[in-house]
C-alpha cells in the first residue's frame, strides 16, 4: 500500500438532513468560516450567534424540504457521491477516490486521515467549483493544509486548477442546454452565478473573470448571440454592494423589456442544490412569472451528465499526469 496515490474531490457541504437542527450546526460552521465572511470576528460573531443562527435555520430547513430527495440525501450530496463512485470506477481500485465536503459530512479532515491510514503519499485536491474565489476554493484548500499539518508526513500535493473554460466542461454545458431549452426565437438566457461582495472582487479575487469567461465560452459553444443571454448573480446576503446584475432583479425586469421567454442556467455548480433547485427553478419562476413572464426554463446542473463524468475523468487524468 505505500506509495499510493489518491484524489480527493472538494464541495461545499450540505446539512445531513432538513431540520433546523441540523440546517443551524451546517450554518454555524460555513459562516463562521473568515474567509466566506472576512467581518472582524468581534463584529461578525455577535451577529452571527445572536440574530442569525437563533432565527434563519428554521427559514432555510423549510426551503431544503422542499428539495430533499426521497434517498434521504440532499440533491449536493446525492450528485457529488455519483460523481465520486463513478470515478472510482473509471480510474480503478489503485487509486482511490474520496469525497469530501468543506463544511459538514463526510468531512474533509475525516477523509483525510482516513487516505492517511490507507498508506497515500500523493494527494490530488480537485475543488469541484469551477470558477475560483478565496470563499469556495480558497477555502477548501487553507482547510486542506491545515488538516495536513497535523500529520506526521505530508504527502506530496497538487492542487487541482480550476476549470472554468475547460473545454470538456464547456460542451458539457453546450450539450446540457441545448437538450432541457435549446435556442428558439425570442428566448432569453440568464448564465446565473452566485454573487459575491464587490469588494472581494475589488481586493483580487478572480471569480468575476472566471465567470465571464466561462458564460463566453458556452454562449459560443451553443451557439448564442450576444442578445441572447446575459450573466447574472444571485444569492445576495446583507446590505454591502455585490456583483451584479442580480439574477432575481433581472427576473422581475425582463418582461417589461419585452422578453417572457427566459431561460436560467447556473454554470457556477456542478451539481444541483438549494441555490440552483429552490432559488432558481422554484422562486426564481415564481418571480419570472408574477412579473409578467410567460415561459420559464431551467437546466439542471451536470449532476451525473455522461458528458460531465467524461469530463471530469478527463480533468482527474489531466492533473494526476506523471504520478500515474
Amino acid at each position: 500500500m505505500s506509495g499510493l496515490t489518491g484524489v480527493v474531490l472538494l464541495q461545499l457541504g450540505t446539512p445531513q438532513s432538513p431540520d433546523p437542527a441540523s440546517v443551524r450546526r451546517y450554518l454555524a460552521e460555513f459562516l463562521a468560516d473568515p474567509m466566506v465572511i472576512d467581518l472582524p470576528r468581534y463584529l461578525w460573531l455577535p451577529i452571527l450567534y445572536g440574530i442569525i443562527l437563533p432565527f434563519r435555520p428554521k427559514r432555510s430547513a423549510r426551503l431544503y424540504q422542499k428539495i430533499w430527495m426521497e434517498n434521504g440525501r440532499s440533491p449536493l450530496l446525492h450528485y457529488s457521491l455519483i460523481q465520486a463512485e463513478e470515478m472510482q470506477r473509471r480510474l480503478g481500485p489503485a487509486i482511490p477516490i474520496r469525497l469530501a465536503m468543506r463544511y459538514g459530512q463526510p468531512a474533509l479532515g475525516d477523509v483525510l486521515q482516513d487516505l492517511h491510514h490507507q498508506g497515500v503519499k500523493r494527494l490530488l485536491v480537485l475543488p469541484l467549483f469551477p470558477q475560483y474565489s478565496r470563499t469556495t476554493s480558497g477555502s477548501g484548500i487553507v482547510k486542506v493544509f491545515q488538516s495536513l499539518s497535523q500529520f506526521p508526513q505530508i504527502p506530496a500535493l497538487r492542487i487541482a486548477q480550476p476549470f472554468h473554460d475547460h473545454p470538456r466542461t464547456i460542451a458539457a454545458w453546450a450539450t446540457r442546454i441545448r437538450t432541457y431549452h435549446p435556442p428558439r426565437p425570442g428566448r432569453h438566457y440568464l448564465f446565473s452565478f452566485h454573487g459575491l461582495p464587490q469588494r472581494i472582487i475589488d481586493a483580487g479575487d478572480p471569480y468575476h473573470d472566471h465567470c465571464t469567461l466561462t458564460a463566453n465560452r458556452i454562449a459560443q459553444a451553443i451557439p448564442l448571440d450576444k442578445n441572447q443571454w446575459t450573466m447574472t448573480f444571485q444569492s445576495r446576503f446583507g446590505p454591502q454592494k455585490w456583483l451584479e446584475p442580480n439574477t432575481k432583479t433581472l427576473l422581475q425586469t425582463l418582461p417589461t423589456l419585452g422578453i417572457t421567454d427566459c431561460t436560467v442556467v447556473c454554470p457556477g455548480f456542478v451539481a444541483d442544490c438549494l441555490e440552483t433547485l429552490e432559488e432558481i427553478a422554484m422562486a426564481g419562476q415564481e418571480t419570472f412569472i408574477h412579473h409578467g413572464g410567460i415561459t420559464f426554463g431551467f437546466v439542471p446542473c451536470l449532476n451525473d451528465s455522461p458528458e460531465w463524468l467524461s469530463a471530469l475523468h478527463a480533468i482527474i487524468q489531466n492533473e494526476l499526469s506523471g504520478w500515474q
